[in-house]
């Protein structure tokens, strides 16, 4: 009996000739310039492999609540009624993100879920066997870095796929000369 050793075993994106397979390329997404950003990366990415592309924005509960805590009075009828609009508003956004992406040589498919982001990403990721997360990263830093972390270092420590996290640099300032 032999037990196949961890540098023996290939992850799903690469073949068996060791050559780079993307065909399944998701990007969370939070409806960011950096996002878009990391969207952009990722059509151009899949280009040549002709891959499908999961955009995948997550709905997470604390939005709800917030939207629940403007109003005076919210029965159990109110608070439904404010989730699905909610809903409703991320999923219009998902689909005219994913309109104004298109490109003919990937195929782009817009994905809605709710729960916690770094959870809902690992885990569809792992469902979906995903070649390659590409997300952006937000340069948190400071005491809310510490304190929260960032939803891209969650999924690079819990992800089984590669995580690729695309920095966006703020735009140069283009100073006149006199």
């Amino acid at each position: 009996m032999s037990a196949t050793s961890p540098e023996k075993q290939e992850h799903a994106s690469t073949d068996s000739a060791n050559q780079l397979r993307l065909k399944r390329i998701l990007v969370p997404t939070d409806f960011s310039d950096s996002a878009e950003h990391a969207l952009k990366y990722a059509v151009r990415l899949g280009k040549p492999f002709k891959a499908n592309i999961f955009v995948l924005h997550v709905f997470h509960l604390q939005e709800y609540l917030a939207l629940l805590s403007d109003r005076d009075q919210t029965d159990a009828g109110a608070a439904s009624e404010v989730l699905e609009a909610a809903k409703n508003r991320a999923g219009n956004k998902l689909e005219e993100l994913v309109r104004r992406s298109e490109d003919k040589e990937v195929a782009l498919l817009p994905i809605l879920l709710v729960g916690v982001p770094f959870e809902e990403i690992v885990r569809y990721a792992a469902e979906r066997d995903v070649d390659l997360i590409v997300m952006p990263t937000h340069g948190r830093t400071g005491v809310a870095h510490l304190l929260l972390g960032s939803t891209s270092e969650r999924v690079i420590s819990h992800s089984v796929c590669p995580v690729l996290v695309v920095r966006t640099r703020p735009a140069e300032k283009i100073h006149p000369t006199s």
